[in-house]
């Protein structure tokens, strides 16, 4: 059965309602300054899904908040969290998401180096590369505010490699240990307290406005709704190989309690049915 989703449990640290906060783009180009201390013109937000679909053979990937400044410079920003509470995350447990998360960087950085040249161009042609994770908890132990990596020579630690790749951790724990007073105030708003500065009061807002969106908790829903009959399909395979209608049925069931959900948040009917591609007659049992 479809679980139905807390609404005013989702906050920030949801990576879903994140990336479409950022699709704001003062919003995030201030939040790139502040987290990589530049100046930035303008930026633009790149389509992964549509550009790196013919060169992701072995792994389908979609960076979330990828974006490319004026000099060409790309920044991936996602939220990084844990726990079976969180919507639409995978119930993984602290301590693997946190080992995963350095192997997950070199993966994107592999994607965006891979996006950034195209056939004929040179290697020298390549600009920056950041890949930015907020953490909802400390992912390397040393209540640092900010984790910031960059390949240097073992045997001289001042040597840098220069391949103009960087990752950087946002630890939202340790928010009252940077001197950035903005930084601080937007990593303990994540962490759950009140936005304090102008810029965290508009993100506030800005996510609010998405959060109470109908087309927006849609399309949350869809995906949920998608993700919870996968884990059904893997069960059924395991249990009844070749038995695909249970996998229908429960599909329409999750169409059905997302219906109801709907309705229970005043939607009318006609929208109801046009989302969920059940017919107003059904819909309208429901009511």
């Amino acid at each position: 059965m479809y679980k139905k989703i807390d609404w005013d449990s989702v906050t920030i640290t949801n990576n879903f309602l994140f990336q479409e906060t950022l699709r704001n783009k003062t919003l995030c180009k201030y939040l790139l300054e502040h987290v990589l201390h530049i100046q930035i013109k303008t930026i633009r937000y790149m389509e992964t899904e549509k550009t790196m679909s013919a060169r992701l053979r072995s792994k389908n990937t979609r960076l979330d908040v990828y974006v490319e400044d004026n000099l060409g410079n790309v920044s991936d920003v996602e939220m990084q969290t844990t726990g079976s509470t969180s919507v639409l995350y995978s119930d993984l447990d602290e301590e693997t998401v946190a080992r995963e998360l350095p192997l997950r960087t070199r993966y994107y950085q592999n994607i965006i180096g891979t996006n950034m040249l195209r056939k004929g161009m040179h290697y020298r042609e390549l600009k920056k590369a950041y890949v930015i994770f907020v953490c909802t908890f400390d992912p390397f132990g040393l209540n640092l505010p900010v984790y910031h990596f960059t390949y240097r020579c073992r045997e001289n630690n001042a040597l840098q490699m220069g391949d103009l790749t960087e990752n950087i951790f946002l630890n939202v724990k340790a928010a009252d240990r940077t001197d950035d007073a903005e930084l601080a105030a937007f990593l303990r708003y994540v962490n759950g307290k009140s936005a304090t500065t102008a810029f965290t009061k508009q993100l506030d807002k800005e996510a609010m406005r998405i959060r109470n969106n109908d087309d927006w908790r849609w399309k949350i829903m869809t995906l949920d709704m998608e993700i919870q009959d996968m884990k059904r399909r893997t069960a059924i395979r395991e249990r009844e190989k070749g038995k695909k209608e249970g996998i229908k049925e429960g599909l329409q069931k999750s169409k059905i309690e997302i219906a109801k959900a709907m309705l229970e948040d005043g939607m009318d009917i006609s929208k109801v049915a046009r989302l969920t591609k059940l017919s107003v007659k059904e819909v309208a049992a429901l009511a």
